[in-house]
């Protein structure tokens, strides 16, 4: 079965100086942000664009999903998703993407639990059954410029959310993303947002991207989508162009003409 414990300090290596155009990273948000739907809008505790980025997915063995714990980074519970192992049923099915984190086991909430009691819960489910894992994207309450934060109407802000962890979970499940960028940590801020009178969205955020899991940079990430019949977010086109004097452009997704 390849699910992998990962027990890992890395934590340890942001003390590394880095190169100036770097910079460590910044503290990862927990996603879990209190909140409800009413009437379509998102309402919670605090901040206008709350965590909204949970998802289900039933799933075979082997999983293929190398996982490892948070609690030392003081993110809060539940595991980290470090990789998707080729071959494996998360791999096939499209929606998980590498720092996701691993919320509930069925109908259990693992967010409190140790990292061995939710690995041997894992290991021991049966080998012929779907197990349901649900996951968060991790991204926490979207920090938004205050001019933008005035602009927008409920609606359109949680469209805008919506759209923003759409753009994060197509980067993460991208691998022509993921070698271009490396793996995308969180999202900075949102500096733009605006919705077309056809519904058609569009965002433009910082987030912060690493390559080799010490050090970060900030890439400015474009999106366009809107809502099918389903309710689900459609990208229509995707780039992300490195910040910090890279001068490049990565192309993830281009709008048909």
């Amino acid at each position: 079965m390849a699910i992998f414990r990962l027990k890992l300090s890395a934590l340890a290596l942001l003390a590394i100086p880095v190169f100036a155009f770097q910079r460590p990273f910044p503290p990862r948000r927990n996603a879990q942000v209190s909140g409800y739907f009413v009437k379509g809008k998102w309402r919670g505790a605090s901040g206008l664009l709350m965590a909204a980025g949970d998802y289900s997915v039933s799933l075979l063995k082997p999983l293929g999903i190398v996982l490892e714990e948070r609690e030392e980074n003081g993110d809060g519970g539940g595991l980290l998703v470090k990789s998707i192992v080729g071959g494996g049923a998360a791999a096939a099915s499209g929606k998980i993407g590498v720092r996701d984190i691993l919320l509930k086991i069925g109908d259990t909430d693992i967010t409190a639990a140790s990292y061995d009691t939710i690995m041997d819960s894992l290991i021991n489910s049966p080998e012929k059954e779907q197990i349901s894992l649900t996951f968060g994207d991790g991204l926490g309450t979207m920090n938004i410029t205050p001019n933008l934060a005035k602009q927008l109407k409920p609606d359109e802000a949680v469209l805008a959310d919506a759209l923003v962890r759409s753009a994060v979970s197509e980067i993460r499940r991208n691998a022509r993303a993921r070698g271009s960028l490396g793996d995308l940590m969180s999202v900075e801020i949102v500096l733009g947002a605006g919705v077309r009178k056809d519904g058609t969205c569009m965002v433009r955020f910082f987030a912060i991207f690493s390559t080799d899991g010490v050090t970060s940079y900030s890439c400015n990430v474009s999106a366009t989508g809107s809502r099918d019949t389903n309710e689900n977010i459609v990208i229509s086109s995707l780039s992300c162009a490195k910040d910090e004097g890279w001068g490049q452009t990565v192309d993830l997704i281009t709008e048909k003409k």
